[in-house]
């Protein structure tokens, strides 16, 4: 296929800054757009899979949900505390499940929203492991593997963004999972950060509350 032509994209889609960035750069290219949320037990799903859904609404594409939450029981036996993110690897198995769906659904690439930033809180999100995923799918099909947003900060994630038109009142990235952000975690700080170094408002939060 010709660079930059119109493509079968699957995106993963978890309704953060870098999905809905994603997803817009996918749909202003024309690309045939196929969104994937991961529902694997995390404490805010609900309301990522909220945002997913209105951002896709937005560009008329529809979400699919792919569910795990039974998978965060087996992870969580035992342990006292429950971690707001159950799964070790996430990236692993979100791309190995991607890639097997893309396969199934004749996506042309599948495309997951990691930045520089998050390479060194995951060794599933290092430059490293992304290559060695790549080639192994190479060594399955024609299927490519990409993460566009790899050589970027959040902040300039933010930038690129709002560049495409995105609605950053829809995004979501809150670990607790509450209907208001609670502006303290960890990914609320990183958020935070990233829009006072692009030097935008941070909007509030639109989305409904999510359903139990």
């Amino acid at each position: 296929m010709p660079p930059n032509s119109p493509q079968h994209s699957l995106i993963l889609a978890s309704g953060g800054v870098e999905s809905a960035t994603l997803l817009a750069m996918a749909a202003h290219d024309g690309d045939t757009l196929l969104p994937v949320f991961l529902n694997y037990g995390q404490r805010p799903a609900a309301m990522e899979q909220a945002a997913a859904r209105a951002q896709c609404r937005r560009l008329s594409a529809e979400l699919e949900v792919l569910e795990m939450a039974d998978v965060a029981a087996v992870f969580h036996a035992g342990q006292e505390r429950l971690f707001h993110i159950p799964l070790p690897h996430r990236n692993l198995v979100a791309l190995s499940l991607a890639l097997s769906l893309a396969e199934k659904r004749g996506a042309h690439r599948v495309v997951i929203g990691t930045t520089r930033d998050d390479a060194g809180a995951s060794p599933t999100a290092t430059p490293a492991f992304l290559d060695q995923f790549r080639t192994m799918a190479q060594e399955l099909g024609e299927v490519t593997v990409e993460a566009p947003l790899h050589g970027l900060d959040k902040a300039t994630v933010v930038e690129t963004g709002a560049a495409y038109g995105v609605d950053f009142a829809t995004t979501y990235s809150c670990l607790l999972g509450g209907a208001s952000p609670c502006g303290r975690c960890p990914q609320c700080r990183k958020r935070a950060e990233a829009f006072a170094g692009a030097g935008r408002v941070e909007p509030a939060c639109t989305l409904p509350p999510a359903e139990d």
